[in-house]
């Protein structure tokens, strides 16, 4: 292998710049969400606007055992001794939460987080209802509950994203703690060809956290990726310091053949409809976590609804009782009662970032809010009204 790679660290080519990872995406937000924002506060404004995305968590059940999952601590084990209304949203309370956001603005609907969101079957036929509300959806998956109807209702999507982990079984019984690896291939090979059969827009992504014992693999899924004909393969490192973490693991990383294995595998996606993203810019050189912001001022882009009923600030911190803000359960008109209150932004306003915070989902949105908004001298300092 050359050192071409050394010239070249890119998190993802010239022709896919314009990407839901490329966190500058976030300056279409300038007018709409962050000054509002700082002006809310600067204690200049009550008004909060709308979030843009609802994250929703539709059950807190788990099919794997993946040990940096980042929602290990509230997984339920012993479903059937957990009240239902805990650990599954019903599907009138799915509809009632998505017919509130479309009313209020919210724009997307991210199926995922706390477990694996299929196990709740009252999510299977939610892609075309929030469709029909005029709103994106996606779903974050293991892939392994992937049928025909789900395969189909997924088409109505903005994008999908299946998380291997690794190129063979043996590393994804590791990761995982089961052993299906050839099963989740299958359904992903399945998804693509309802994509291509149907002519959806669809975006589906293999996915890849990196982890000290997987890594020498991402080069092999990356051809996996190609191979199974999905748009997207997604590499970013496994946030391995969150207090939570429950799987012993030293960030014993080999960090210059990581390198050379992503410019390997950007070198896929050449004269091909295939993309790569090492997506390395929430983290420092050495992959540990990096905040370049002062204050909680992002987490207002999004709503972080809970299987358990209630609404946390974000997505990062789910189920922590500390940031809680309301509930949602079982009326989600009641959000309107403490979005946007003194109480909200005093919650913010008092999480010490650099202590009580891990990777954050939104961190870049932030350090954008704070320089150009929070602590700029100007108005207008990018003089958005002229081109």
């Amino acid at each position: 292998m050359r050192d071409d790679w050394k010239d070249k660290k890119s998190e993802w080519s010239d022709k896919s710049k314009y990407n839901s990872f490329n966190s500058y995406k976030g300056l279409i937000w300038y007018d709409s969400h962050y000054k509002p924002i700082a002006k809310w506060f600067k204690g200049e404004t009550k008004d909060l606007p709308a979030p843009i995305e609802l994250s929703l968590d539709p059950t807190h059940l788990c099919n794997f055992e993946c040990g940096h999952c980042n929602a290990k601590r509230y997984l339920i084990l012993n479903p059937d001794e957990v009240p239902s209304d805990k650990r599954k949203m019903t599907k009138e309370h799915l509809r009632d939460i998505i017919d509130f956001c479309a009313d209020w603005g919210v724009r997307g609907v991210c199926i995922g987080g706390g477990g694996e969101p299929l196990m709740n079957k009252n999510v299977w036929d939610l892609p075309s209802y929030i469709a029909s509300k005029g709103m994106k959806s996606s779903f974050a998956t293991n892939g392994s509950l992937i049928n025909d109807y789900i395969a189909n209702e997924m088409m109505n999507c903005r994008w999908v994203g299946v998380s291997l982990d690794s190129a063979t079984k043996e590393t994804f019984e590791k990761v995982h703690g089961i052993n299906c690896f050839e099963k989740v291939v299958k359904n992903l090979n399945d998804l693509v060809e309802t994509k291509n059969k149907t002519g959806s827009k669809i975006d589906i992504a293999y996915k890849f956290l990196i982890r000290p014992d997987n890594w020498h693999e991402v080069y092999d899924a990356c051809k996996l990726a190609k191979k199974i004909g999905v748009r997207d393969f997604h590499a970013r490192p496994a946030d391995l310091e969150r207090k939570d973490f429950v799987q012993a693991m030293e960030l014993n990383y080999n960090l210059e053949e990581i390198q050379k294995l992503f410019f390997e595998c950007h070198k896929l996606e050449e004269k091909d409809d295939f993309r790569v993203f090492t997506i390395m810019h929430k983290y420092n050189p050495d992959f540990t976590v990096k905040h370049s912001f002062k204050k909680c001022c992002s987490s207002p882009l999004m709503l972080q609804a809970c299987a358990d009923g209630n609404v946390y600030v974000c997505a990062d911190h789910r189920i922590e009782k500390r940031f809680k803000l309301g509930s949602h359960y079982p009326n989600p008109k009641e959000i309107l009662n403490f979005w946007g209150s003194e109480k909200h932004k005093g919650l913010l306003e008092s999480i010490n970032v650099d202590k009580e915070c891990g990777r954050c989902t939104y961190g870049e949105y932030a350090r954008q809010i704070e320089e150009l908004t929070l602590e700029s001298r100007e108005e207008d300092p990018m003089c958005v009204d002229f081109p």
